[in-house]
Formats: C-alpha cells, sequence, structure tokens
C-alpha cells in the first residue's frame, strides 16, 4: 500500500512540474558544456498530414511499381478534395485530425490525425521536410506537397528549437529525481 501511495505522489507531483520558458533557458545557460556542440538554430516540428497516393497504389506497392500520369493526377484531385473539404468547414487543427484520421493512406499516421512530432531535418523524404523546415512556415499554414509516395496535404502545428526541448526534458527529469530523493 505505501508502494502505490507513493507512486501515486510522484506521479501527482511530476504533473506539476511546469517550468516556464525563462526556467528552461536558466538551465540551460547553467548546463550549457553538458550539451556539446548543439545546433541553436536546429528545430523540430510538428505537422498533420493527409497522404492521397496515385489511383492504384497502397503502401504494399508504392515503393516497388511505376504508376500512370492519369494514376498521379487521380491522386492529386483526391488531395486537392481533401484539402478545399477541410478549407471549406471550420479550420481547426481538430478538425485537420479528424479528417486524416478518415481519409489519409498513410499506415503510421492515419490513426494519430496525421500527426508527426519532433520531426527533425533528414527524418522525412525531401519534399515533405523542404515545405515543413521553410523559414516563413507558420502554425495553421496548408498546402498540397508532391512526394513519391503520393501528395500530401500538410497541416503545420509548429516548432521548437531542439536545444530548448532538449532543455525542457532535462529540466523535467531533474526536478523528477529530486522529488524521488526527498
Amino acid at each position: 500500500a505505501t508502494y502505490y501511495l507513493g507512486m501515486s505522489y510522484y506521479s501527482d507531483s511530476c504533473d506539476q512540474i511546469a517550468p516556464t520558458d525563462a526556467e528552461i533557458e536558466a538551465y540551460f545557460e547553467k548546463n550549457k558544456d553538458s550539451y556539446g556542440d548543439i545546433d541553436m538554430n536546429e528545430k523540430y516540428v510538428d505537422v498533420r498530414h493527409v497522404l492521397s497516393m496515385p489511383e492504384g497504389a497502397d503502401s504494399s506497392n508504392i515503393r516497388t511499381e511505376t504508376f500512370s500520369e492519369e494514376a498521379w493526377a487521380v491522386g492529386e484531385k483526391n488531395a486537392q478534395d481533401i484539402l478545399n473539404r477541410w478549407l471549406s468547414g471550420e479550420q481547426t487543427e481538430e478538425n485537420f485530425a479528424a479528417l486524416a484520421n478518415e481519409t489519409s493512406a498513410d499506415p503510421g499516421s492515419n490513426t494519430a490525425g496525421g500527426l508527426y512530432t519532433d520531426v527533425t531535418k533528414g527524418q522525412m523524404v525531401a519534399a515533405f521536410e523542404n515545405w515543413c523546415f521553410d523559414a516563413s512556415r507558420k502554425p495553421g499554414d496548408t498546402d498540397l506537397v508532391k512526394t513519391q509516395f503520393g501528395y500530401h496535404v500538410m497541416y503545420f502545428v509548429g516548432s521548437e528549437e531542439t536545444w530548448f526541448t532538449q532543455t525542457r526534458s532535462a529540466y523535467i527529469s531533474n526536478e523528477s529525481n529530486k522529488i524521488v530523493e526527498d
């Protein structure tokens, strides 16, 4: 019983750890040497997408078969129809996520609202990344992007500097360890 009471206290206490931006920046400055040569401009991005493959394509053959221009045109039209459907309704992230769950052909994200989190450069195909990491990108931006897998209806959720995300995680871990010690 004491174990479960302690775990409940620990869990509740950890849920209360919510550092401010200033606390994270101060923690980074104090521990800067432990981060090595971190690129201060590198970012993580969060993005949602809906994948529309060429007609006749699926996750088992998109990498191995070639599809006609007509098949690609059907995929593009489908993607544009999905984007138009979203644009004609309430344009919220939640609505985009629901549409992704309903319409996306991407088995890696179609049950998570099309969401990919903490995406870094080198993780996705070039056209997808180029759109995500465009310096002018702002939360809520949408567009169609063509890759070798099909047309992606994109929704930009946001970005955060890598150093900030890593520092917040380290800060929370450090504070969690203090709770255990106490």
